[in-house]
């Protein structure tokens, strides 16, 4: 996530999202008459009965829905227009959706700012400089090796294999084994904690079979799959593939569930509370370490006054996806719950 600017006179805050992950913190983040302000296109016809054509405009609009589209990496506000510009093609309080991709810009306006979604998007700054997993692109002739960080690629090395078909099978297979080994190498040194080893023909596959008959030990979390080159493209293929969103969204879930299971092994004892009462108190008495609440109810005005206490006494937010299954079952506790600040720093 990028910040550009934050205008504390107007409330507005003008964001880049960098990845998928900042367009699911938008929309988290978002609430209902929340406004956005966004480059996008609208169809303009002069005359009744007209088609008309796509005009680049500005538009300002008060959101009712927000959605993330998953199959488009984009995020969908709809809402009634505000303002525009240029205003020959606006029509004030008709109907508009503006999409959101990565790289995109767009102004956020609310009523007021609260501390704790100014850290999670300060947080989400940070987080899109640390890398999120790497990528080994590899042939026979060479393997590129990345970080996939919010903003993009990084590109760590280049290894080559220096085979050749002129070799010795005795020779070839020695040197092939020292690439392999290579890559190994390079890939458990890598600060992330999951490993992607891609590329077009068989010779990812010869790592695979290389790494399972040695029982070697990666270090990392590793998954397979293709890409059409060994080099930079070839990385860009792999991060825009639906496998990595599949596994940065099983990345979400898996930390939901970890925080949901905290709180019902507390359910066991008297470490855990649910509810808006219960939340209360626990606040009030300084039991709470961590509050765990769903997206849905972040426009609650009551659940809002919690989470406002909750951050000055520095307890630990954590924002569940209420679609998620973790979400869903965290509905069954009235959407909010704390755990103990014992059970919080296990």
């Amino acid at each position: 996530m990028r910040v550009i600017r934050f205008n504390s006179v107007t409330n507005s805050l003008k964001l880049e999202p960098e990845s998928f992950d900042d367009l699911y913190l938008i929309a988290r983040i978002t609430a209902q008459d929340d406004v956005i302000e966004a480059h996008t296109t609208r169809r303009f016809r002069p005359s009744e009965g007209e088609k008309g054509e796509q005009k680049d405009v500005v538009i300002k609009l008060s959101v009712e829905k927000v959605e993330i589209d998953k199959n488009a990496d984009m995020l969908r506000f709809t809402g009634k227009i505000i303002s525009g510009r240029p205003m020959e093609y606006i029509r004030v309080g008709s109907y508009h959706t503006i999409n959101i991709a990565a790289g995109d810009t767009l102004d956020m306006q609310k009523p007021e700012w609260k501390d704790y979604i100014l850290k999670r998007v300060k947080q989400a700054m940070l987080e899109s400089k640390k890398p999120k997993l790497g990528i080994v692109v590899m042939d026979d002739e060479m393997a590129t090796l990345a970080y996939v960080k919010g903003y993009g690629i990084e590109i760590i090395t280049e290894l080559y294999s220096k085979l050749s078909k002129r070799m010795k099978e005795k020779d070839f297979e020695k040197q092939r084994e020292q690439y392999f080994n290579d890559i190994i190498k390079s890939a458990g040194n890598m600060k992330v904690d999951i490993v992607v080893f891609a590329g077009p023909g068989f010779t990812k596959d010869d790592l695979k079979k290389y790494i399972q008959s040695k029982g070697i030990d990666v270090g990392k979390r590793v998954f397979y799959t293709s890409a059409s080159d060994a080099e930079r493209s070839g990385v860009r293929e792999v991060m825009q593939s639906e496998m990595i969103s599949d596994i940065f969204e099983k990345e979400h879930v898996k930390k939901e569930f970890e925080y949901l299971n905290l709180f019902l092994q507390g359910l066991r004892g008297s470490g855990s509370f649910y509810g808006t009462a219960q939340v209360k108190a626990a606040l009030e008495e300084y039991k709470a370490g961590m509050v765990l609440v769903n997206d849905s109810s972040l426009n609650d005005s009551e659940i809002k006054d919690l989470l406002d206490m909750a951050d000055r006494n520095k307890v630990k937010i954590e924002i569940f996806n209420s679609e998620d299954d973790a979400g869903m079952q965290l509905k069954n506790f009235k959407n909010i719950a704390a755990i103990s600040k014992l059970l919080a720093v296990s």
